[in-house]
């Protein structure tokens, strides 16, 4: 019998790892500056270490409401829906990473630009979309059939 992940570990685990990875893929499309030529590995350690605590704390709000959802998580998965599934995840990843950066950058210090926040509204809809359909289709499978 394989053993159950909690729901919290499956969304913060890798909200930590693809958040930076979808905001180093943003700005690679946006172009990075010439100034970076030959200093790409550090581009890559910067953008890590400006985006995975966001991205934790993201992750955990995007748990918190899958969680608090329990009681109606039949609406997704009985049957399975991947519409409201990546919806749900767009929307609740989109809104908790936006919020997470914003609060980051604001206790950090960091200079804050829209760019930053449009970048954080991306990643956490792709991410938050991706990771909520695949937990939630997941838990259909595990999920005992209910005949009504």
């Amino acid at each position: 019998m394989p053993r159950k992940i909690p729901i919290a570990l499956q969304i913060v685990v890798p909200f930590v790892i693809l958040v930076p990875l979808v905001t180093l893929g943003l700005l690679m499309m946006k172009g990075l500056p010439s100034f970076t030529n030959g200093y790409e590995a550090e581009v890559v350690v910067w953008v890590y270490r400006l985006t995975w605590l966001p991205g934790f704390l993201s992750g955990g709000l995007l748990a918190l409401v899958l969680i608090s959802l329990r009681s109606r998580i039949y609406y997704f998965i009985r049957p399975y829906d991947l519409g409201r599934c990546f919806s749900l995840g767009a929307i609740t990843g989109a809104v908790a990473e936006a919020f997470s950066t914003w609060a980051y950058r604001a206790i950090s210090h960091h200079p804050f630009s829209s760019f930053w926040i449009a970048g954080a509204i991306i990643a956490g809809a792709v991410t938050g979309s991706a990771l909520t359909s695949l937990v939630l289709w997941r838990l259909s499978r595990l999920m005992p059939k209910i005949s009504i």
